[in-house]
């Protein structure tokens, strides 16, 4: 199994989460050390930040400043925690993974490998996209340094990318050792990131992959009216495989069923609070460029995820239109009254919901974005 999943269709989710100690197939010795490290990474990066919340209360531009790496660090803490929670029900999924490569003939393979491969380059691309957004991010001190020496300056007014307090800490001295602390830290994050979500595109994808495989074996029944017992096995096999893919879809629901519940919620206080950070910091260039990037991977990860569920209902409800487009009627009538019931239970979609509040869509993507909308001209009307 090991070797399986070794192939380049798996190697981003399994070598980012492997990093962090989120991949399935570890021991609870190589759990332990990745996680010790990312909390005592994350304590060290938050206490900073909550003394400069505290310490500056009164000063809303500072308030909304920190507010938005803590909303982005306590969504990584519900998705890690997510992960972790359900790490042996995702082992399952990944067991039920390796198995359905087997079970298919080399034509049906093909289609499910072609889904395989589009999740592939879908995790590559988040891959891109999260580490062009955090590397401008961390890399702000480098920006700054490289301005002042353009520009000649006689002084350089350092500061860190988001407002922290050290306290005690001579932060004139241990700046460039901060920074690479901050630098680290984030990176380690945006690891575990990638991490949960290249692992979720892996397993909506390989359930989008059997249904588009269920609908192309639908498209190749195989009729034969001299050979009834064998037609009718061919159909039953469709009702087996059908009632497999429904039960793998709805695992990976309920794995994702509060994730997507604290998830979106917190993506609806990011993206409003963003916004007016943008407002406020029109005029500069450095920042704008920041927030740029945060609101663009805010908005894209939140179109990739519900892209995602909204595909998840039309390949499950397209298995009717597979089933009509058959040809059904040459085939016997028990194969028929079986296929009936196919057709019966298609008619109500597999979905991810969350927290079963809110069906995770395209319609659900323009709500959250109406709403966040909402939250920004509330907070901007406060200023």
């Amino acid at each position: 199994m090991d070797k399986f999943w070794d192939q380049d269709y798996f190697r981003v989710p399994r070598i980012t989460a492997c990093l962090v100690g989120q991949w399935p197939y570890q021991s609870s010795k190589e759990f332990i050390l990745p996680r010790i490290v990312l909390l005592i990474l994350v304590i060290g990066l938050l206490i900073p930040r909550f003394r400069a919340l505290f310490l500056h209360s009164d000063d809303p531009a500072i308030v909304l400043s920190v507010t938005t790496p803590i909303v982005m660090d306590a969504m990584l803490v519900v998705k890690t925690f997510s992960n972790a929670w359900n790490l042996k029900r995702m082992k399952n999924l990944m067991n039920k993974i390796y198995t359905n490569f087997g079970i298919f003939s080399k034509d049906e393979l093909q289609v499910l490998e072609e889904w395989t491969i589009a999740g592939k380059k879908l995790c590559k691309l988040y891959l891109g996209a999260l580490v062009g957004g955090v590397g401008i991010f961390i890399t702000q001190p480098l920006q700054q340094e490289l301005v002042h020496k353009l520009m000649r300056a006689n002084e350089t007014n350092r500061h860190f990318p988001v407002p922290v307090d050290y306290g005690p800490i001579d932060v004139d001295k241990y700046y460039w050792s901060l920074s690479l602390l901050t630098a680290i830290t984030t990176g380690y994050m945006a690891i575990l990131t990638v991490a949960c979500a290249t692992l979720f595109i892996m397993l909506t994808y390989h359930t989008l992959g059997l249904f588009a495989t269920l609908g192309y074996i639908l498209n190749h029944l195989r009729i034969d009216t001299d050979d009834g017992p064998n037609d009718e096995l061919y159909v039953r096999r469709c009702i087996q495989l059908h009632y497999r893919i429904i039960e793998f879809a709805q695992e990976v629901g309920g794995i994702y069923l509060w994730y997507f519940l604290g998830v979106i919620g917190l993506n609806m206080i990011l993206i409003s609070i963003i916004g007016v950070e943008i407002v406020a910091h029109v005029d500069a260039v450095g920042e704008m460029i920041q927030y740029g990037s945060a609101t663009i991977l805010s908005f894209s990860h939140l179109f990739v995820e519900c892209l995602i569920g909204q595909r998840l209902i039309d390949y499950s409800l397209g298995i009717q239109e597979h089933v009509s487009n058959s040809q059904w009627y040459d085939s016997s009538v028990k194969s028929q009254k079986m296929l009936r019931l196919l057709l019966m239970r298609s008619q109500y979609p597999c979905q991810l919901t969350a927290g079963k509040l809110l069906v995770i869509n395209m319609e659900s993507y323009s709500r959250i974005i109406r709403t966040s909308a909402s939250y920004f001209t509330v907070l901007l009307a406060m200023q």
